[in-house]
């Protein structure tokens, strides 16, 4: 196993961050469940009412459906174009200088390449958790603020970047199977 610290010099470009957002709202967070929800009591709705036989059931099934099925998909969709303008105004069509992880024994050190910040230190203990997700990992230091650490960008793989997480991490804090 690696010992010292690893540095990355992290890029990231529009489809990197869009499979970030997506795993961010959509998996961790579970955004999906509120509209599941709200779809399936709408089609239950309809359908009964559909089964009904009642004048004019056959229309207001057919409205109960439109809005049960219409309405998840404009908040699908909003998200979507909300992730789109995030890239276009940070830049992101191609690989841009994010940041920078220096990956310690004891902590992981961040430096802003994008604009002026002071260095920010977090010892991995403080670490609400490290995701391992299709190519990459998400280093969560908060449950609004985390790193994206893309495979291909480290000196390591992704199974060393694992082991390394895994030695590291208190237990129950990597997530994930090893690639």
């Amino acid at each position: 196993m690696q010992t010292g610290t690893v540095t990355v010099h992290v890029r990231i470009n529009a489809g990197i961050f869009r499979r970030f957002a997506l795993f961010d709202a959509f998996r961790l967070k579970r955004r999906w469940v509120s509209p599941a929800v709200f779809c399936a009591v709408f089609l239950a709705l309809s359908f009964l009412c559909m089964a009904s036989g009642r004048a004019q059931a056959g229309l207001i099934g057919t409205l109960l459906q439109v809005i049960g099925l219409g309405l998840p998909v404009c908040y699908v969709l909003s998200f979507l174009l909300q992730v789109h303008d995030q890239c276009r105004r940070l830049g992101l069509k191609t690989l841009r200088p994010a940041y920078t992880l220096h990956l310690g024994e004891t902590q992981l050190r961040v430096i802003n390449d994008m604009q002026r910040e002071p260095e920010v230190v977090l010892p991995y203990a403080g670490l609400l958790g490290v995701w391992r997700a299709s190519g990459a990992y998400y280093l969560y230091a908060a449950p609004a603020r985390a790193f994206i650490l893309p495979d291909g960008q480290c000196a390591l793989s992704p199974a060393e970047l694992y082991d390394l997480f895994r030695e590291r991490l208190p237990g129950g804090a990597l997530h994930g199977r090893r690639p």
